[in-house]
């Protein structure tokens, strides 16, 4: 049994399957295998990720009986493949650095975090991205709370490395399409309302390719849907009445925030 299962869920993405699965596959920790769970994609991707699992027998493909919509249900199947200590998530046009599975496997064994992300730098698709710089000495940390979840989503789910028991304690991705492209915060907003503790380290460990057609490349669009969670955040304790009053300043908040970690910080 690994102790890390990597999930990839994958949707006519051959352009870029095969870089995104070296990436993972040239990691220096070794102990690990990965699950790429097609949603009925319709182009070359199944037979690229299947003549990539047949080079190495880490990799393993799975198919969705039906197409999703969106990559919640692919993760939730791979999850349910996984029998690793620790799931990563990697979506299939992201780029890994080669030590990410070892730094944060020693954070959280240190730290005891349920939750390890990192910082994100993006690269406009067609341009090579810059290289990683492999940390020295002791790294940032900095404790991603429930609290401050109110105020954004901080955690870039390619980023991510998790205990499965604390993902199977929080319950699935939830699949409904009002939920796309932000089920993760969704994910780890009830991941931390039950105490789970998450750690962000401030090393760049993850490139994120940019792209027009991306389902969250509508920053508008995006902002609404957060919200959303948030309110179902705040109905789940009761507070929903609260939430109404809110919104508005979460709005701002929300907005300036996210605005700031891009303009003043350079990090998603």
């Amino acid at each position: 049994m690994p102790q890390v299962s990597v999930v990839v869920p994958v949707y006519n993405a051959e352009k870029y399957i095969a870089e995104t699965l070296a990436s993972i596959a040239g990691q220096s920790f070794v102990d690990f295998d990965v699950h790429v769970v097609d949603d009925c994609s319709t182009d070359a991707s199944a037979k690229i990720v299947q003549e990539f699992c047949a080079r190495d027998p880490r990799f393993h493909y799975h198919r969705s009986p039906s197409n999703f919509g969106g990559p919640a249900g692919p993760r939730n199947l791979g999850i349910d493949k996984s029998a690793g200590e620790y799931v990563a998530f990697c979506d299939a046009d992201d780029l890994w650095a080669p030590f990410k599975l070892e730094v944060q496997l020693a954070i959280a064994k240190n730290s005891g975090a349920d939750v390890v992300s990192a910082v994100v730098r993006d690269f406009a698709d067609g341009e090579a991205p810059a290289p990683f710089d492999r940390p020295n000495g002791v790294m940032q940390l900095t404790g991603i709370s429930h609290r401050r979840l109110l105020l954004k989503n901080w955690i870039a789910l390619s980023s991510v490395m998790a205990r499965r028991a604390s993902l199977l304690a929080a319950g699935p991705f939830n699949t409904a399409r009002t939920h796309i492209a932000v089920e993760d915060f969704d994910m780890w907003l009830r991941v931390t309302a039950r105490g789970g503790r998450v750690v962000r380290i401030g090393t760049p460990l993850v490139h994120y390719r940019k792209l027009s057609t991306s389902i969250s490349a509508s920053k508008s669009m995006m902002v609404r849907k957060a919200l959303n969670v948030l309110g179902e955040d705040y109905a789940r304790r009761g507070k929903a009445d609260l939430f109404r009053l809110l919104r508005p300043v979460h709005w701002i908040l929300y907005v300036g925030t996210s605005a700031w970690m891009r303009a003043v910080r350079r990090e998603l």
